[in-house]
């Protein structure tokens, strides 16, 4: 066998190497090569997390994290192009460095203004965003100006900031926006073609509306005006988790002869009752559940109803409280009686107008307690449970509408949102309502 030599001659020294010296260190030298040349590859920033708020469009993302408009869309498919990131949605930001903080608005006028009420030298803002003549019309074009402790927000012209109660809205809930405007003005909030109840307290601005139960999942469009300016547009996620209870009902007897035609009449007085709202709040804290004590929720709201083996047509519109007869029922928060009498469906009823278009019920009650035009406190003694109009056994039935819809009034009671509200009214908001 033939063993081949490398031979080193250095000086008067001399080195012989094998072949199989030389494949030894190789073996021991290989993994310091391929750290070696993988140390000299360029590093890949990984992809990060956005979560979408309301402002966050392509736009503003692309000033935020300094990306084309191109790249953030090509990682976030979707084959209407001009279509915003959903509000609530998870955005992927490619390669994404430090986030840069700043302010994102869409003059009208020329640039001038704009420097004066940012207190930034004129042409600085010019050249920064590729301004050629800082002082023809912008036409509502995108001006980055960086800087401040917030990240940039392509909001409704005219509007300082904007915020909505649940990033992820969820059907039979009752939704809110809330925000600050530049001054005092008209404004109109759509969302899904529904043209949500607005207000304005000085420069507060508050959009409040519900979802029923069947609303289901999917990311329609918010849509808001403010007087003549462009329109703004971003969808809102939705998501349903189907956690619904289904529930079979069967009517037999004189409650299978239920008069069709009076429920209808009943339900559509009320309905233009509550399409109605006032234009201030009427309580001051956190809504109360009307019983202090009671046996058990015996029906959610959302619980699906078939009736007689049909299908699952109808939802229940209230919270159901098992108590037995005669328990004393209050007021969920300060407002003004508008109904109290005995209905058809709901038998001994009375109904609060809270103010901004809500509203509680109180329903199949023994006793009604006050009358229409009474302004009730919170924790006020209103009725008693019964069990009158078409009820099977001694419950309250107690429900809230908002903007004219039935949402659920435990989510209200678990998401604060009758505090939220008052903190976007520019009011406070203590532990319990006085009235």
């Amino acid at each position: 066998m033939t063993h081949h030599k490398a031979v080193w001659a250095g000086g008067h020294d001399h080195i012989t190497i094998t072949i199989a010296d030389m494949k030894l260190i190789f073996f021991w030298l290989s993994p310091l090569i391929i750290l070696g040349f993988a140390l000299t590859l360029p590093t890949q920033t990984p992809d990060s997390l956005h979560l979408v708020l309301p402002g966050d469009t392509w736009t503003a993302l692309s000033y935020q994290y300094g990306l084309p408009v191109e790249s953030l869309q090509a990682a976030n498919y979707h084959p209407n192009r001009h279509r915003q990131p959903a509000i609530g949605s998870t955005a992927v930001i490619p390669g994404a460095g430090a986030a840069q903080m700043g302010t994102l608005t869409r003059p009208y006028g020329s640039l001038l203004a704009t420097a004066v009420r940012h207190n930034r030298p004129l042409w600085q803002i010019a050249r920064q965003n590729g301004v050629a003549s800082p002082y023809l019309p912008l036409l509502y074009r995108p001006i980055f100006i960086p800087g401040g402790t917030a990240p940039p927000r392509d909001l409704p012209a005219g509007m300082a900031w904007l915020e909505v109660s649940q990033a992820v809205a969820h059907p039979g809930q009752a939704l809110g926006l809330r925000g600050m405007v530049q001054e005092e003005e008209a404004i109109t909030t759509v969302l899904a073609g529904n043209e949500m109840d607005s207000f304005i307290n000085g420069r507060y601005f508050l959009a409040l509306t519900g979802t029923g139960a069947f609303w289901g999942s999917g990311q329609p469009e918010l849509a808001i005006r403010i007087n003549d300016q462009p329109l703004w547009t971003q969808p809102w996620q939705f998501n349903d988790p189907n956690l619904w209870e289904y529930q079979q009902l069967t009517l037999t007897g004189a409650a299978a002869d239920i008069d069709q035609a009076a429920i209808e009449v009943e339900r559509e007085r009320l309905l233009a009752l509550w399409e109605q709202n006032t234009p201030l709040p009427q309580w001051s804290g956190p809504f109360q559940i009307p019983l202090t004590t009671y046996l058990e929720i015996s029906s959610p709201f959302g619980a699906r109803r078939a009736y007689n083996g049909g299908p699952y047509r109808t939802y229940h519109e209230g919270v159901d409280y098992s108590a037995y007869g005669g328990t004393p029922v209050h007021a969920s928060a300060a407002g003004t009686v508008v109904i109290a009498e005995q209905l058809y469906v709901r038998g001994g009823a009375v109904i609060i107008d809270h103010g901004l278009g809500i509203y509680t019920g109180f329903y199949h009650m023994s006793e009604v307690l006050v009358a229409p035009g009474d302004n009730v406190q919170a924790g006020q003694l209103i009725g008693a449970v019964g069990t009158t109009g078409l009820s099977t056994g001694n419950h309250l039935h107690w429900d809230l509408l908002v903007d004219g819809i039935w949402v659920d009034a435990q989510a209200w009671q678990e998401q604060g949102m009758a505090c939220w509200i008052l903190a976007g009214w520019g009011s406070s908001c203590p532990a319990v309502d006085d009235g």
